[in-house]
């Protein structure tokens, strides 16, 4: 599995400032998603990750406290890397990975962005030799992050975006050969409110999120999803919005 990492020398990371502790691979259970905070991000390449390891150093930390930190453009900057004790999370800052998704607020995430944690997370799962469990933030801390758009596709399986580029097979849902509109309920619903929420329309079906319940709040993120793909808004769920939605 070739995953293209940018190592600390070459986005130009400051020496720890004191001692890091090491941590076996064995000991690493969770993939824990992060964002930037409440406000939008607008800084792009090598300057994502300096600006964090600036305020981490602030806050008096041995440097950037994430494992990795992912760009909108789909980069993957190291941090504390694979052997590292994190600083990102309390009580599993050496049972988790720590990785920033560089968003805040309401601001989405790139289909890239998420292609490259799907395969950040493949790899760890692959050189830990176990399925890591996937977590946002505030499964282990009281906090917003990682945001609700994030926390909506950790929620719905961490999918990448038109598929794993990762070499595995796609384990996307077949359409059911139905039209799926207001007042269906069940397993298939509930799979295209993930996939709604995976793909930047959480907030319009919070607070309700994936329940199974095909009501006003999902019609609208799918009639939502409809017009940005340019094709009929009719809010129902039929063989073309099925296939935009998990192709």
């Amino acid at each position: 599995m070739s995953v293209n990492i940018i190592s600390r020398s070459q986005w130009g990371a400051r020496p720890w400032a004191t001692g890091t502790s090491t941590v076996p691979l064995s000991e690493r259970t969770e993939f824990v998603v992060h964002y930037d905070g409440a406000v939008p991000i607008s800084r792009t390449g090598t300057a994502i990750p300096r600006a964090i390891e600036a305020e981490h150093l602030g806050n008096g930390w041995s440097g950037i406290g994430y494992n990795w930190v992912i760009s909108q453009a789909g980069e993957i900057f190291e941090g504390r890397g694979w052997d590292l004790q994190g600083a990102h999370c309390p009580n599993h800052n050496r049972s988790g990975f720590g990785v920033q998704i560089a968003v805040g607020g309401d601001q989405a995430p790139t289909d890239a962005a998420l292609r490259a944690a799907r395969e950040l997370y493949d790899l760890a799962c692959a050189r830990t030799g176990r399925s890591l469990a996937k977590k946002g933030h505030r499964d282990g801390f009281a906090t917003e992050c990682p945001g609700s758009r994030l926390y909506v596709w950790v929620k719905a399986g961490m999918p990448a975006p038109g598929g794993s580029t990762s070499g595995g097979t796609s384990s996307a849902p077949k359409y059911p050969g139905w039209l799926v509109a207001r007042g269906a309920k069940g397993a298939t619903v509930r799979a295209i409110q993930q996939a709604l929420g995976s793909r930047g329309y959480g907030s319009v079906l919070a607070p309700w999120g994936a329940d199974g319940d095909f009501g006003a709040a999902t019609e609208r993120a799918v009639r939502a999803f409809q017009s940005a793909q340019h094709i009929s808004a009719d809010g129902v769920v039929g063989p073309v919005t099925w296939s935009r939605l998990f192709g």
